[in-house]
């Protein structure tokens, strides 16, 4: 009996260090995306003689972003390392090392705004990739995003 409830003791041990694992992994594979679209506020500060102010309505859709090595205002700025053209689409990927112990931010940045948003990826990213769509551009110029994730 006694070697019984042993084995179930270890079993269940056994069981609860697995789920933990799994969990930690979990942890190291959280997926990151930029908001597609943020809503501004783009204003004129002050006035101009003779003129009124108004507003283009065009989409503050996701454009771009930037990867640091580091808090974005250290300005260690990543430069992709990969890049993979089809017919349809072109893709960019950086490939980072889990272990930097300075950590890594993203940049997500918008068409038609300054406004950018920024975070840190979290403990063990190894990867961030962005899709451009080559037959669609934004009023600028720039290629709209399709997808874009950091894991």
């Amino acid at each position: 009996m006694r070697s019984r409830l042993s084995r179930l003791l270890l079993l269940s041990l056994s069981a609860v260090a697995i789920v933990g694992l799994a969990g930690a992994s979990d942890a190291r594979a959280e997926e990151v995306t930029c908001p597609f679209e943020i809503d501004v506020a783009q204003t004129l500060n002050g006035t101009v003689d003779g003129w009124t102010t108004g507003a283009d309505p065009w989409p503050t859709e996701l454009a771009n972003l930037s990867l640091f090595d580091g808090p974005p205002e250290e300005l260690f700025e990543l430069v992709y390392d990969d890049e993979v053209e089809d017919s349809d689409t072109w893709t960019v990927s950086w490939l980072l090392d889990a272990e930097n112990p300075r950590g890594y931010w993203v940049r997500c940045r918008y068409a038609n705004t300054l406004v950018t948003i920024e975070r840190q990826l979290p403990a063990g990213a190894t990867r961030c990739d962005i899709v451009f769509e080559k037959m669609m551009s934004y009023a600028d110029g720039r290629p709209v995003v399709r997808s874009m994730r950091c894991i």
